[in-house]
């Protein structure tokens, strides 16, 4: 699945709240695996349609070095990613791009929205001029072949959860800190949609239960019936956590637990991040007196409930930067310098490893997947530079040492 981040854009908290809490301080390690946090060997169920099986190079032409600006890996093997002008897959674990771009399909870029449910099934969204209609795209077959269907959203939130149910969250527009949004459910594989919720008051039938102000930044389902919207409203002490039990005909806003004194930070959450009941919730924290933190809020119940204390210097990372969970225990996350922080614990803690890795233009996006035995295998994307081409590294000792794949 394709996790989106954004990075926090929030307003510095009023001084004057209790005293922070100070994270441990993590000196990287000068070099060498064997100082590399260990994993613990766990078993995790694989995804319906995922397979870390080698599948045979698909009838695609190659692309040598494509300007990539998305990735999105479901194994160590297998992968898609969008390109400038081009939606491209990999069945080596990147080394290898195949051109699967729909026949006669431009405009392909920053704007169009993708979503991979598995190595088989994908839908690309492409926006048209207006950019509140659009295209969506979708394949069954690998991206050997395509259907299209003329949509009424331009750019969108894409999430299936099988080959049939989709839930899609369109933006309406955006100012004064106010948002709009609509919320379209299918049950034919994005064929038809059907809009189940919007917040416009300029538009009948509209509704505040997910209110217009705050900007939104994500959404996720669970399951057909349950689902969050995340977003950031410049409020001390408030979290825009919002929850649907209905599929998103009605929604209600989600405390979770914050230490006393906490009133005056201010919080920006995105969408959750499930394996089956057990998930992540990452919440970056603006700092009164300036500076941001990172931590994970943690559930076993489906997101039922949440648990996290960001007052705890083991759960922060300093620094918020891209981040990436391969399954329950083990993720990573990036302090936007030259260290990688890993926990697997499900991070109740994280230690620090050096990130032998040229990120002087940023890092684009962060995956780690189960690679081949107990260990795993992770991709790191840089933003694109000044020349308008991005690097890719992969590694495959779990974040040790890295191999660029893209120059």
């Amino acid at each position: 699945m394709l996790r989106k981040v954004i990075l926090p854009v929030l307003a510095l908290a009023a001084a004057g709240a209790a005293c922070s809490p100070v994270p441990r301080t993590i000196t990287p390690p000068a070099s060498g695996p064997s100082q590399t946090p260990a994993l613990p060997t766990i078993v995790t169920d694989t995804p319906v349609g995922v397979t870390d099986t080698p599948i045979p190079p698909p009838a695609l032409p190659v692309i040598a070095s494509p300007a990539l600006l998305q990735i999105d890996f479901q194994s160590s093997s297998n992968g898609w990613a969008l390109a400038d002008g081009a939606i491209l897959r990999t069945v080596d674990g990147g080394g290898t791009w195949f051109d699967a771009t729909p026949d006669g399909l431009t405009g392909i870029g920053y704007s169009t929205d993708i979503f991979v449910l598995d190595d088989n099934h994908v839908w690309l969204q492409v926006p048209n001029a207006d950019f509140y209609t659009g295209r969506l795209y979708r394949s069954s077959d690998g991206g050997l072949t395509w259907s299209s269907f003329p949509v009424p959203f331009g750019g969108a939130d894409i999430q299936f959860l099988d080959a049939d149910t989709g839930r899609l969250l369109a933006d309406r527009g955006a100012g004064a800190g106010s948002n709009a949004v609509e919320l379209y459910q299918s049950g034919d594989g994005g064929a038809s949609w059907t809009s189940v919720f919007h917040n416009d008051p300029s538009q009948p039938g509209w509704s505040e239960a997910l209110p217009l102000g705050g900007i939104k930044n994500g959404m996720i389902f669970l399951d057909g019936s349950t689902g969050w919207v995340t977003g950031t409203r410049p409020v001390d002490g408030g979290v825009y956590l919002y929850l649907t039990r209905d599929g998103g005909v009605s929604w209600s806003q989600q405390s979770i637990p914050l230490p006393a004194g906490y009133e005056s930070y201010q919080f920006l959450p995105q969408p959750p991040i499930f394996f089956g009941a057990e998930g992540f919730l990452p919440l970056n924290i603006s700092v009164p007196g300036g500076g941001y933190w990172q931590t994970f809020y943690v559930t076993h119940d489906g997101g039922s409930t949440w648990s996290g204390d960001p007052s705890d210097g083991d759960r922060i990372v300093s620094d918020p930067g891209r981040y990436s969970f391969a399954d329950p225990l083990h993720g990573w996350a990036w302090d936007g310098g030259s260290v990688f922080h890993l926990t697997s614990d499900g991070s109740q803690t994280w230690d620090g490893m050096a990130a032998p890795l040229i990120l002087t233009g940023g890092l684009s996006q962060l995956e780690f997947a189960r690679g081949p035995g107990s260990g795993f295998t992770g991709w790191a994307l840089t933003a694109v530079d000044d020349s308008g081409r991005a690097q890719l590294y992969r590694t495959d000792d779990n974040g040790v040492n890295w191999t660029p794949l893209l120059p």
